[in-house]
């Protein structure tokens, strides 16, 4: 089998370093799997692994990665993370679609985790780009978990959608 490696950008917080990251050819983002990989790879690279770290990576309209941010670096047991910073990102980019990802002994999704996701995606939709996954991943194994492939990400769509749809008869009321 023939690996080729392709090279896509990657920022460090607020786009102040610039690196190139290696990662294995592949045409698409194709499952959770090959994610979780790749948000690993982005935090050995930009990030500090013994602290919390949050990364998006960049996806174009084929689901190709072409770049990676670190937005935030925290302490041993959490980290702030702002919807804007990974806006920020997203439209720095031409980009269609974001991938989320963080590390956490522990990848049960946490409530916390459950609420950035949903302001990230509320935000995200504003500029009609679209969040596919949030992956939290040990470090220290294979384990992750998919906000994906648990439905979380389905189940926050149909929330921002139930937001957005109303905004239209707040605004017809005023």
């Amino acid at each position: 089998m023939n690996r080729k490696e392709y090279r896509f950008y990657a920022y460090k917080l607020h786009m102040v370093k610039e690196q190139e990251i290696l990662f294995l050819n592949r045409d698409t983002i194709t499952n959770s799997a090959f994610g979780a990989r790749l948000i690993k790879k982005v935090i050995w690279e930009l990030g500090q692994t013994d602290r919390e770290n949050f990364v998006v990576v960049m996806l174009n309209t084929k689901l190709k990665p072409i770049g990676a941010n670190l937005v935030s670096s925290g302490s041993l047991a959490q980290c702030t993370v702002q919807p804007r910073e990974i806006i920020k990102a997203a439209l720095n980019m031409p980009c269609k679609a974001l991938m989320l990802g963080h590390p956490s002994g522990d990848p049960s999704p946490s409530v916390e985790d459950k609420l950035i996701t949903l302001m990230i995606m509320a935000s995200a939709h504003l500029f009609d780009v679209q969040v596919l996954d949030h992956i939290i991943v040990d470090m220290d194994s294979d384990a992750y978990l998919s906000f994906a492939d648990e439905k979380i990400i389905e189940d926050t769509k149909q929330k921002v959608r139930g937001v957005m749809d109303q905004i239209p008869n707040t605004l017809a009321k005023s």
